[in-house]
């Protein structure tokens, strides 16, 4: 496959274009090949789906096994989950689609699918009927059915776990665990990024995955590790970047993944030599382009709102909100009020909790995307 850019923003490529998480890949790998699952969670867009892609590359090349890939983001209830976690199964172990219109009748025929084309990838796509939560559950073993008797291991990663615990119709949680006790050739990953959710449904005693998962913490890549493979895969492509301008990048973005991904790939496509006026220009043209978003999002927040999403743009990291100190400077409202403001923003995925202070356990806010955050100090 030619690479028009190496710096992927939307899909894992190769081993040679993904950067470190060496550590996380062997504490994945050897949990799922010694019979574990895995609960791994990070902020979004730290890059949870590559490396889970990663770690299915170096599983794939074992004789016997067969790696499952599945999204469940916009799962609302049991039934779609169900859908699209067989969807994901009939795609991982009948890639051609004239093996899945083979199968899938032979498989789920008790199940009653509809089968249909898709009119611009012509690859085929199966539609459950909606039934009752008995037929939804039946529905789930039904598929882990299938998953155990193909006589393989399974390695089966479902994304954005945190979706079933948000289901008012079925217990997934309490189904799954039940049909992976059952499962020993199954093998899984639970990911997500809603961190609070994903620590109650395996940490809460309560619930049926309590104590059942190793637990993996993704984290920002080492500043200078990603920095020198940057500059690495220029090189390799005859662009040269400076290590100096390579850390500029990575601080600009503050290390969240995707979006030190995307600047590289800007700087990549760009013609101009890559000195720092060139990554200067490239990141005010990503800043520029928030015009609109930003337009959009003024007018939906509240004004105690967008003035703290304001100021804690303009800091980079904030520990203490509603410190005296933090709302003179910003001539923000009461600290009752931004109580409200700093949830609210944590809920829209515009601000997050990047980890804690030392002392005394504070929470330290950021915002999600640097490039909004440089809207407020370069527009």
């Amino acid at each position: 496959m030619v690479i028009d850019n190496p710096f992927a923003v939307n899909a894992y490529v190769s081993p040679q274009l993904f950067c470190d998480r060496e550590a996380e890949t062997a504490t994945i790998t050897s949990a799922l090949r010694n019979g574990r699952h895995v609960m791994l969670y990070s902020p979004r867009r730290y890059g949870k789906t590559g490396l889970i892609h990663h770690v299915f590359n170096g599983l794939a090349r074992t004789r016997g096994v067969r790696t499952v890939f599945t999204d469940v983001y916009a799962a609302r209830d049991a039934h779609e989950f169900n859908t699209i976690l067989l969807n994901a199964v009939h795609e991982a172990l009948n890639p051609s689609p004239k093996l899945f219109l083979k199968n899938v009748m032979a498989w789920f025929s008790a199940l009653r699918p509809v089968v249909s084309i898709d009119e611009l990838s012509g690859k085929p796509s199966i539609a459950l009927e909606r039934g009752s939560a008995r037929q939804d559950e039946a529905t789930t073993r039904e598929i882990f059915r299938i998953l155990n008797e193909q006589g393989r291991t399974i390695f089966l990663a479902i994304d954005e776990f945190q979706q079933v615990a948000t289901f008012t119709d079925v217990r997934m949680d309490a189904v799954l665990r039940t049909e992976l006790q059952r499962s020993p050739k199954v093998r899984c990953i639970f990911s997500g990024s809603q961190r609070h959710l994903l620590l109650d449904l395996f940490n809460d005693a309560k619930n049926p995955f309590f104590g059942s998962a190793d637990q993996v913490e993704l984290k920002r890549i080492d500043r200078a590790t990603y920095a020198a493979f940057a500059v690495a895969v220029m090189k390799h492509h005859k662009r040269t970047l400076k290590l100096e301008d390579a850390l500029f990048c990575y601080d600009l973005c503050r290390g969240h993944t995707y979006y030190v991904q995307v600047l590289f790939n800007r700087l990549f496509g760009d013609a101009r030599p890559l000195e720092r006026d060139t990554v200067v220009q490239v990141l005010l043209s990503i800043v520029r382009e928030q015009d609109a978003i930003m337009a959009t999002l003024r007018s939906a927040l509240t004004k105690n709102q967008w003035d703290l999403f304001a100021a804690i743009s303009r800091e980079g990291e904030v520990d203490t909100p509603t410190a005296g100190a933090f709302i003179k400077k910003h001539d923000l409202p009461s600290s009752a009020a931004l109580v409200h403001a700093i949830q609210a923003l944590v809920d829209r995925e515009l601000i997050y909790v990047t980890g804690y202070t030392e002392d005394a356990g504070k929470p330290i806010y950021a915002p999600y995307n640097p490039f909004m955050a440089a809207w407020f100090k370069y527009r």
